[in-house]
């Protein structure tokens, strides 16, 4: 069996990804599509609007014939850590081809992956992220306006797949309809953005329905979440927490503990407190990942390495494959949690879902088996 990979966070699942399943399938001809995709906490430091395991029943009721969760430590990252682990946990699970939207499919990824930045001299430039470098090496290698999201991630797992000798098989496929942060619906198609499907649950609009499969259930959406519903959480923590403490949290870097401690006092609401501690030398998702980090108290002390394959769900097509492959895969393989794994390699995993079940109050971990679809 041969299958292609998708690395995905389906926040929440949409009528684009039902296109870019049913697209990489019909591209490759695969046996399996294979999706890694963010649980509960997701790459821009936010936490999921729904839990990891109804939006892998989503995916499954929707071409995806297996579900493996991106581990919480590997999920919250920049771009380039993020689309490192993701590709190299599908590469351990034999993926011939590794499928993604891109705003530029025409784009050459694997040859833009041996871009070296130290030549282009654009790393000189100490006043940008590393996305904004990638970004700018991107626009100055093609000469096209590649600033988009899903552009920028592409070539982070071309380069990861370069870097780390993969051999899989770029898939582009070109991204339908919406804008990937296009904050308003377009009633006029099927398609929108995550972001503005996002905050169409957030309102409880009825509008949303139509840009998302026909399977969804309106049950679904019962049990949304946002940043906001952590903010108690997150403000008792940083009070409760001296500076020093704050100081040995991951990615705490150039006094931002003494700026997370002077708003803590002052904001009243989760989006006041990302507008006080923002700041032009940080980006929105920099300051959300730090706070998801000291919410979840992880330290610089930590080893946040640890690669995993933890199944969150398969259908007869996914099972087949996955117990085809089994013997080859160099990972653990983790289809069931129990206490002797809870306190071990999965312990961010089953911590950071917890904290999330305090708010939905749907368990997360403790017990869980892969759904069968």
């Amino acid at each position: 069996m041969k299958a292609v990979g998708i690395i995905a966070e389906y926040n929440p699942f949409h009528n684009g990804h039902k296109y870019q399943i049913e697209q990489a399938r019909r591209a490759t001809n695969a046996d399996a599509v294979i999706v890694i995709m963010s649980g509960n906490w997701v790459q821009r430091g936010q936490p999921a609007i729904l839990d990891k395991w109804t939006r892998t029943q989503m995916a499954l009721e929707n071409g995806a014939d297996m579900v493996i969760e991106l581990p919480v430590q590997c999920a919250v990252q920049p771009a380039d850590i993020f689309a490192r682990h993701a590709v190299n946990i599908l590469a351990s699970l034999k993926c011939e081809w590794l499928s993604f939207g891109s705003e530029h499919p025409d784009i050459n990824f694997n040859e833009l992956a041996n871009i070296d930045l130290k030549e282009t001299k654009i790393d000189q430039d100490y006043t940008k992220s590393y996305a904004e470098l990638i970004r700018d090496a991107l626009t100055n290698a093609t000469g096209e306006d590649v600033s988009a999201p899903n552009d920028v991630l592409s070539l982070n797992y071309a380069i990861a797949n370069l870097k780390n000798n993969h051999q899989m098989k770029l898939v582009p496929i070109k991204r339908n309809g919406a804008n990937h942060h296009d904050h308003d619906l377009n009633n006029n198609g099927s398609i929108a953005s995550a972001s503005s499907i996002r905050a169409a649950i957030l309102d409880n609009s009825q509008e949303l329905f139509q840009y998302l499969p026909d399977s969804t259930d309106i049950e679904d959406f019962k049990n949304h979440v946002a940043w906001e519903d952590f903010w108690p959480l997150l403000k008792y923590k940083i009070e409760t927490s001296s500076i020093d403490e704050l100081n040995h949290i991951y990615q705490m870097t150039e006094g931002l503990e003494y700026r997370l401690k002077k708003y803590i006092y002052e904001a009243q609401s989760f989006d006041e407190f990302l507008r006080l501690v923002k700041s032009k030398r940080y980006t929105y998702a920099r300051l959300q990942r730090l706070f998801v980090y000291t919410l979840l108290n992880w330290r610089k002390s930590d080893d946040l390495s640890q690669e995993y394959v933890r199944v969150l769900g398969f259908n007869k097509s996914g099972r087949a494959y996955l117990n085809d492959i089994k013997k080859q895969i160099e990972m653990p393989v983790i289809t069931k949690i129990n206490k002797e794994l809870s306190e071990s390699e999965l312990n961010f995993d089953v911590v950071s879902g917890r904290i999330y079940e305090n708010i939905n109050h749907i368990p997360q971990d403790a017990g869980k088996i892969p759904l069968i679809y």
